[in-house]
C-alpha cells in the first residue's frame, strides 16, 4: 500500500456548522459549513461548504495572518457583544461586518472582487469561537 502525502496540506480544519440563512454574494450560495484551515506557522484560510454548486464557484472566501486572525476574533466578538460595525485592513484583504436585525454580514476582498457572507445571529457565537480557536492553534499565547 502505497502513502501519498499532500503537499501544503493545513495543520488543521476548523468546521463550523452553518444554518439555513447563512449566504454567500455574489456567487448566490447557500453556505452549509465554513472551515478554518490553519498552516503553520502563519496562515489561515477561510472557505465555504456550499449546500449546491453546479457552477463550480471557488469556496475560498479569504486568508488572514495568525496576527490578523486574532485581531479578527477580537473584533468580531466585539462586533456581536456592541452591535456596531468593525473593520480589519489585513495585508491580503479587508474585513468589515456589520450587524444587522436579523445577523452579520462579512463584507470582505478587493474592489475589483468584493463578497458579502450572510450569518444568522444562531450560528455567529460558533464562527466567533472557531475563529478564535483558529489563533490559539497556530500561535498559542502563553499563560501566566
Amino acid at each position: 500500500m502505497q502513502h501519498r502525502v499532500i503537499q501544503n496540506a493545513p495543520n488543521a480544519i476548523i468546521k463550523v456548522d452553518l444554518d439555513e440563512r447563512a449566504f454567500l454574494f455574489p456567487a448566490n450560495k447557500l453556505l452549509t459549513q465554513l472551515q478554518i484551515l490553519v498552516s503553520k506557522p502563519d496562515r489561515i484560510k477561510f472557505e465555504g461548504t456550499f449546500a449546491f454548486n453546479s457552477s463550480r464557484a471557488n469556496p475560498e472566501l479569504f486568508e488572514l495572518s495568525s496576527d490578523e486572525t486574532r485581531d479578527f476574533s477580537r473584533k468580531l466578538v466585539d462586533t456581536v457583544y456592541r452591535a456596531q460595525p468593525s473593520t480589519l485592513v489585513a495585508a491580503t484583504t479587508s474585513l468589515t461586518v456589520n450587524p444587522l436585525p436579523n445577523g452579520y454580514v462579512f463584507q470582505f476582498g478587493s474592489l475589483e472582487h468584493p463578497g458579502e457572507l450572510y450569518l444568522s445571529t444562531n450560528c455567529i457565537w460558533r464562527v466567533c469561537g472557531a475563529i478564535a480557536r483558529a489563533a490559539d492553534f497556530v500561535a498559542p499565547i502563553s499563560s501566566n
